[in-house]
């Protein structure tokens, strides 16, 4: 059905049936609600989606709290805190203490509720978690099920590689409530690179689709100028760069291309759902996006490799300005999101601020 859910954006939602579930009908989209939903011709039923559950437990002992390095996908080798799926008829807090038995060998007490947190950034759906505070009962401390290690962090400690959306906000919360902790957890920066990342991030247009000539921004004099470059042929993308992420290859923003339809002015924002990347060999890769904030006939693409005329088109398109080395995936592409996200914080530091720099973007190439 495309899977458009949240503030007119896309979501993937991977409970959206095709056919009803009482009578096997297909399903049409009709409009409810202020949405469009998947509704039966036939008897008249309507699927609603809706959001999954998840449930954490926040253990903290001498100001430092318990975390877990995931061993699987989605984003392995990032830390969360231990968590898990609310099952069918289980209580949120039992889902909890469950979860960080299995996780971390250690039996706790829930000892109160820290919050709810939402998130959009996980590629299995949009989601809730519910984050309670536990203290450790018994038990000896060791990775297991889902995770790959387990370990303490005090406040000053906390990695920026922190999976999911929801856990940044909950960790961050935590943060900002300790009297001496920081008061703008740096967690809270991945929100700057999209309304849902890396599921949908913000793409600054450089070059709209149609462009002829190529124009680039200039930091040092903060606008965009033209470099005298004309293009072959009228751009067939949107071109640009997802703000608040830092890409080692060339020292700058991670470079994006949007397909889609729809005009964009040079310095306007798009939203972009990321479904491949065009990899190069001098290691400046191209994120590739589906245009998000507006329907596009590429809304139900989920990865770059369903539509090998897209491939053609990009390869045709930048094979003369570096030799290629292949694609990667929509997962693969997500994962570089996140990484250059926690690399622009890592660059800029706790406190936010960076070395001014005077070099304009011309370096980047198209």
């Amino acid at each position: 059905m495309g899977g458009k859910a949240v503030n007119g954006l896309i979501l993937p939602d991977p409970g959206e049936p095709r056919y009803c579930g009482r009578c096997a009908t297909p399903l049409e989209v009709r409009h409810d609600g202020g949405r469009d939903r998947p509704r039966c011709p036939g008897c008249g039923w309507t699927y609603y989606g809706k959001p999954a559950l998840g449930a954490a437990v926040l253990v903290e002992e001498n100001g430092r709290i318990l975390l877990v390095r995931r061993a699987h996908e989605p984003y392995p080798g990032w830390w969360t805190l231990p968590a898990g799926y609310v099952e069918y008829g289980e209580d949120a807090a039992q889902t909890a203490a469950r979860e960080a038995l299995e996780e971390t060998g250690l039996v706790v007490s829930i000892d109160g509720f820290h919050g709810i947190f939402s998130g959009g950034g996980d590629p299995r759906g949009a989601a809730h978690v519910a984050v309670f505070y536990a203290t450790r009962l018994g038990g000896d401390l060791q990775a297991a099920d889902d995770a790959a290690e387990a370990r303490w962090f005090g406040a000053d400690e906390i990695p920026t590689e922190i999976a999911f959306e929801g856990t940044r906000k909950a960790i961050s919360a935590w943060l900002q409530s300790r009297r001496n902790g920081p008061r703008e957890p740096i967690l809270l920066r991945y929100a700057g690179a999209g309304p849902a990342p890396p599921i949908l991030v913000y793409v600054v247009v450089e070059n709209p689709r149609g462009s002829t000539e190529r124009v680039v921004y200039n930091e040092g004099r903060h606008e965009f100028v033209p470099t005298g470059e004309v293009f072959p042929a009228p751009l067939p993308i949107h071109y640009g760069w997802i703000p608040h992420t830092f890409a080692e290859a060339d020292g700058d923003e991670l470079d994006a291309v949007v397909i889609g339809e729809g005009d964009a002015a040079v310095g306007s924002v798009i939203v972009g759902r990321p479904i491949g990347a065009l990899l190069r060999e001098d290691d400046d890769h191209k994120i590739v996006a589906v245009r998000a904030d507006l329907a596009s006939a590429y809304g139900t693409v989920i990865d770059i490799g369903e539509r090998p005329e897209l491939r053609e088109l990009l390869e045709e398109l930048f094979a003369t300005r570096s030799p290629l080395k292949g694609w990667g995936s929509a997962a693969e592409a997500r994962s570089m999101i996140l990484n250059a996200q926690a690399a622009r914080i890592r660059r800029d530091g706790p406190a936010g601020a960076h070395p001014a720099t005077t070099a304009p973007r011309a370096e980047s190439t198209v």
